[in-house]
């Protein structure tokens, strides 16, 4: 019974592990947390759920949805590079408390009834790097616009949520603080229409809707500010944002089932870089304004 008890210890241990592992590499997937690949891919899971079997809403123990996908974005938020990149595409559910995945961070629903869900959150926005390397880049330029003007430290994120769903619409804004890396404060806000159409064969789940995200002038600074050192080190001249909008655009996604919980999805997003951002010589002389991003993933899901 004993050796029973430390193997039951041991597996339990390994799974949390793994669970964890998943998590980190699936944020990895999209190092490049504030592209508009990141906000295209966020349309992948929203609100789908509404439209789907009753039995989607229930979640006994725990839910898994393993997966993978491909991007085809900018190298950095308002880079004029694109690439394509791979990525892992994991969510992970606890009933209707824990939360985790690439879409929503590491989350808790303090409240989640009558269409209303709100709760703390925890996200991590890996570093920004000089040289523009990206790990998942399978094709595509590797941008030499961020030379001189060093690496943005990878943040960790706290704050929290709130949504509000009623079919077939739905509203979420989120806020967030940076404990160390760019040390400022970013938000989030998002409306989408939901749906199903079902003319041909298996049903076909979409959801699209504007969304923006906005920063202290901390933020705005980390990413396109450039100070005395970096403006000689990089020929671009000096910069001091103040705080706005950092984006605002329009997402959307859609999804169908291929064989029993496997199904695959397109998805796409358009976003305008707001004016703070724009203004910076990163952008006017070596980025641009308009990012794009498109992108496919199959996912699996299954409760255990």
């Amino acid at each position: 019974m004993a050796k029973l008890s430390i193997v039951n210890l041991f597996v339990g241990k390994t799974i949390t592990a793994v669970i964890f592992g998943i998590i980190f590499l699936s944020y990895v997937g999209l190092v490049q947390a504030e592209t508009a690949p990141a906000k295209a891919a966020d349309q992948t899971i929203t609100n789908a759920v509404p439209v789907r079997h009753p039995q989607e809403h229930t979640i006994k123990r725990w839910r898994f949805t393993v997966g993978a996908g491909a991007i085809y974005g900018p190298a950095f938020l308002g880079s004029k590079d694109y690439q394509i990149s791979a990525f892992p595409n994991m969510k992970f559910e606890f009933k209707d408390l824990f939360f985790a995945s690439l879409k929503d961070g590491v989350g808790y629903n303090v409240i989640h009834s009558n269409g209303w869900r709100i709760g703390p959150l925890v996200k991590y926005k890996f570093e920004r790097k000089e040289d523009g390397n990206n790990s998942f880049r399978v094709a595509g330029t590797k941008p030499v616009a961020l030379r001189g003007l060093g690496t943005v430290d990878a943040t960790f994120e706290c704050g929290g949520f709130v949504e509000y769903s009623d079919e077939p619409f739905a509203y979420k804004v989120e806020l967030r603080q940076g404990v160390n890396g760019h040390k400022g404060m970013i938000g989030e806000a998002s409306i989408n229409y939901s749906g199903a159409i079902k003319l041909f064969g298996p049903p076909v789940f979409f959801a699209v809707g504007p969304r923006a995200s906005f920063a202290d002038s901390g933020y705005i600074n980390a990413y396109f500010g450039i100070n005395q050192a970096q403006s000689v080190s990089s020929g671009l001249g000096r910069y001091d944002a103040g705080g706005g909008f950092v984006s605002y655009g329009v997402g959307g996604f859609m999804s169908m089932p291929l064989y029993g919980p496997v199904s695959v999805s397109v998805f796409g997003g358009y976003d305008r870089l707001g004016n703070e951002v724009a203004d910076s010589p990163l952008i006017k002389q070596r980025g641009s304004e308009d990012q794009y991003a498109f992108g496919l993933s199959v996912t699996y899901k299954f409760d255990l």
